[in-house]
């Protein structure tokens, strides 16, 4: 156990180092330009920011023009940012430009893609090419049997290893079988990780191509170990022999061997953790339950094949001495497997409750279908260990013949646990419904029978962008009579408004505006309308606040208080700026019929709009101040209320 216990040290030990904060895909945050911005003047460089850190040799941006034709240099790089990319432009004149990404992943290697636009001076924005949101295409058959052959290889290995050297260590003459098992093993460990790299090709991450070389040098390390011949030793043996004398006699042990199987497993069991969800959250916790998982899920099938194939295929219980041996064989084992499916299941609830969003999304999403399944092939193939347990096992202990019942169910749980790898060969190549999205708000609601997600782009005040998804268990519904949203606010009474959305993708419905213009805790009230149906509605909740918000901040300017933010929330030099005010008295509710004015002062003269010129109403208690430009520098705006009030708010414009 001291051993154990001190490769279990080294293997999380060596998680902790590799593993770092990623997300399950690398989504698209934010960019400059920002998505949708109109610019006075050609940028020179389009920067986009995503989720994760993106593998540049395995992602791409494309500037298009509205003929299609390519306007970067192609030379893509790290824009300094961690997550960020950038490319150059060429020089570019007025008019609608599309900028077309592909992120791999540097985590795992999945793919990611979309798309979204800007335009130079008064041109119109270019249509955005019907593909939703960045969505990652389903996994390909050769990831699919990598990981399946991946996953029966780690387990194949480590369970054999463990089952030779604390179940059943002391009777040597099924090493010749172990010795298959665990060169079988390695094979399909080396066998798994090079379809993996061959399925990623070109475009594989050096982070991934470390940990799958890092999987296969573990598969290779199996290999080895089922061909080293036993290690002679000597211990001490003493006999009686006349006066009595003490004799030293040889013998060979296959211990070390084993202990070098039982680390390799192990250490491949670490890089199937690095590579999956688990990593992905950045969780610490997450990677413990997900590496204690794949352990005893390994302990459990691979002993199972192990007391197959060294044990049972070769006992021969004509005697009543030889079938209770045999019973106490099993009995170590199924006590084994007891502790290795508590630990099974425990780490698998704990992780399905930080991966699911509803309890529908085990028969809606594909992450979830797969969970069911493998969850189904688990369940019946318990049933199978608890027939071993409490049937088969007592009769060989009590003397009597109950091999054949035992064969039997062990090779029917031998072949459902080989299903159990495939379905998690899936399960992990599909994106958990709770992934961190790039949206700021992100919730799910199960409304009659579709399942309707909500996300907003951004948690700051100001303009927004409104997504709903609208799915009937796996498929979009598309062409709906009306998707709309009704925004009121909690604290205060701000009316109701509403933004119809449309249908910018396959079962997705979109709007922008800026009805959540002040700082509070609002509702969006979703409805869709399906043809010859009830409308359904459900309520989100989104809280918009002052944190992590770049440029909102609350002015005191007596007897009020402005709520001051720009659109975008991160000024540019040479694109439009939209100044938003909220005036609000001392109990926090909106202030209407003033005349609000902001003056500029900074960098460079404003133009071409007078400084004093009064800020158009823009709803109840807000105000709005368009600008054209602003140059690149620390600007201070001295905003007044009528004759009675004023306050100053400082402005950043970046280049």
């Amino acid at each position: 156990m001291r051993i154990v216990a001190r490769l279990a040290l080294l293997v999380l030990g060596g998680a902790a180092l590799l593993g770092g904060v990623a997300e399950a895909h690398a989504n698209y945050v934010r960019s400059t330009p920002a998505s949708d911005a109109r610019l006075v003047k050609p940028p020179t460089e389009v920067r986009v920011e995503f989720s994760e850190q993106p593998d540049p040799k395995g992602s791409e941006l494309a500037v298009l023009d509205v003929a299609g034709k390519r306007v970067d240099k192609g030379d893509l790089a790290p824009s300094g940012d961690p997550n960020g990319l950038r490319v150059s432009l060429q020089p570019i004149g007025e008019g609608g430009y599309l900028v077309s990404w592909t992120a791999s992943s540097a985590v795992d290697g999945h793919t990611t893609k979309g798309a979204f636009a800007f335009a130079v001076g008064s041109a119109p924005l270019p249509a955005l090419p019907d593909v939703g949101s960045a969505a990652a295409p389903p996994p390909s058959p050769l990831e699919v049997a990598g990981r399946a052959l991946s996953y029966a290889g780690i387990a194949l290995g480590l369970g054999t290893a463990f089952f030779v050297l604390f179940v059943h260590p002391h009777a040597p003459p099924e090493a010749r079988r172990e010795r298959e098992l665990l060169m079988l093993a390695g094979l399909l460990v080396v066998a798994g990780s090079a379809a993996l790299v061959l399925e990623q090709g070109a475009k594989l991450p050096p982070r991934l191509g470390a940990l799958l070389g890092m999987r296969a040098v573990a598969g290779v390390a199996l290999a080895i170990s089922a061909a080293v011949p036993r290690l002679a030793r000597m211990r001490p043996v003493t006999a009686l022999a006349g006066g009595g004398v003490m004799t030293i006699a040889p013998f060979a042990t296959d211990r070390p061997r084993r202990i070098v199987a039982l680390a390799a497993g192990l250490s491949a069991a670490m890089t199937a953790t690095l590579v999956a969800h688990a990593t992905a959250y950045g969780d610490p916790k997450d990677m413990l339950f997900d590496l204690v998982h794949i352990v005893a899920v390994s302990v459990w099938s691979g002993g199972i094949v192990a007391l197959l194939w060294c044990i049972l295929l070769r006992a021969r219980v004509e005697r009543p001495e030889t079938a209770r041996r045999l019973g106490r064989t099993v009995w170590r084992f199924s006590l084994t497997a007891l502790v290795a499916v508590a630990l099974l299941v425990t780490t698998g609830i704990l992780q399905s409750l930080s991966r699911l969003v509803l309890i529908e999304d085990l028969y809606e999403t594909p992450y979830g279908i797969a969970l069911a399944v493998k969850i189904a092939l688990l369940v019946v193939a318990l049933a199978l260990g608890a027939l071993n347990l409490l049937v088969w096992g007592p009769r060989l202990r009590a003397g009597r013949a109950a091999k054949a019942g035992l064969v039997r169910g062990t090779i029917g749980e031998t072949v459902l646990l080989g299903a159990v790898f495939v379905a998690a060969s899936f399960l992990t190549a599909f994106a958990p419904p709770a992934q961190v999205s790039a949206a700021a708000y992100d919730q799910t609601h199960h409304v009659q029978d579709l399942r309707l997600e909500m996300l907003v782009a951004s948690g700051q005040p100001g303009r927004n962008r409104y997504v709903l998804r609208v799915h009937r268990g796996l498929a979009p519904v598309q062409s709906a009579e009306k998707v709309a949203f009704r925004f009121t606010m909690i604290e205060h009474d701000m009316g109701e408004q509403e933004l119809v959305a449309t249908e910018r993708a396959p079962g997705e419905y979109s709007a922008d505006g800026s009805p959540t213009a002040m700082f509070g805790t609002w509702r969006i009230q979703a409805i869709v309308r399906l043809t010859g149906r009830e409308d359904a509605s459900t309520v989100f909740t989104f809280p918009v606040a002052a944190t992590g918000a770049t440029s909102a901040k609350v002015i005191a300017a007596p007897p009020y208080n402005l709520i001051v933010f720009t659109d975008p929330s991160q000024p540019q030099t040479g694109a439009p700026i939209a100044l938003n005010v909220v005036v609000i008295d001392q109990k926090g509710d909106p202030v209407s019929g003033k005349k609000v004015r902001a003056t500029f002062s900074g960098p460079a003269p404003v133009a071409p709009l007078d400084a004093t010129e009064d800020a158009a109403v823009s709803g109840p208690g807000r105000y709005k101040v368009a600008i054209d430009a602003l140059d690149a520098g620390s600007w201070k705006v001295t905003i007044a209320v009528g004759s009675e009030a004023s306050g100053m708010y400082g402005l950043d414009v970046s280049r």
